[in-house]
């Protein structure tokens, strides 16, 4: 796994990797900088993996939404996220860092982390032609990071947790079931 601290990159691509877990890897020029897989059939139950840690992703909640983000195996939330009106929301981690979601709908679906000057730091966004209501599996994403980024010890980790939000959504909006029962992030 290459550290994008090591191996600065302002372009990479989350794409699906095959049946088994990892389920996605975020890939550029300098090799896979990140892995996603889901560990539930109904995806709010996610490990990530960076150079910098070992990390699982959580949705929960109806009433009170969030996600929250752990080290693998750890009892303590590293982050939580929290979203707000119009789906956007804002990450939070223990030591006071935040970063906020803006859902990206004009001419893609996708999204960004914004610094607290809210300027983009992470930015998502599906391929080309790959439409929210189609029936076709999201399974690749463009990510740009900005200079600033490029060289963050968090950016593979919000480059993770903003695909999740993005899956979570597709597949939410997916599934009427689970539509009914989860966060509309």
């Amino acid at each position: 796994m290459k550290s994008l601290v090591e191996h600065p990159a302002a372009s990479l691509t989350w794409r699906r990797c095959g049946a088994t877990p990892p389920d996605f890897e975020l890939l550029g020029a300098g090799g896979v900088f990140a892995t996603l897989a889901f560990l539930d059939d109904e995806h709010t139950l996610a490990r990530v993996r960076t150079a910098e840690g070992l990390w699982t992703l959580k949705h929960l909640g109806v009433l009170a939404p969030a996600v929250t983000l752990r080290e693998a195996g750890g009892t303590t939330n590293v982050a939580t996220f929290h979203p707000h009106a119009l789906r956007h929301g804002q990450l939070e981690f223990l030591d006071g860092a935040t970063f906020d979601w803006k859902w990206l709908h004009r001419g893609e679906f996708g999204g960004a982390f914004l610094d607290p000057d809210g300027r983009t730091l992470v930015h998502l966004r599906a391929s080309a032609g790959w439409e929210p209501r189609s029936s076709a599996e999201l399974d690749q994403c463009q990510v740009d990071l900005a200079p600033a980024a490029s060289t963050h010890p968090r950016s593979a980790l919000l480059a993770a947790f903003g695909w999740y939000l993005m899956l979570f959504d597709q597949m939410r909006e997916k599934n009427p079931v689970v539509a009914e029962t989860s966060l509309r992030l």
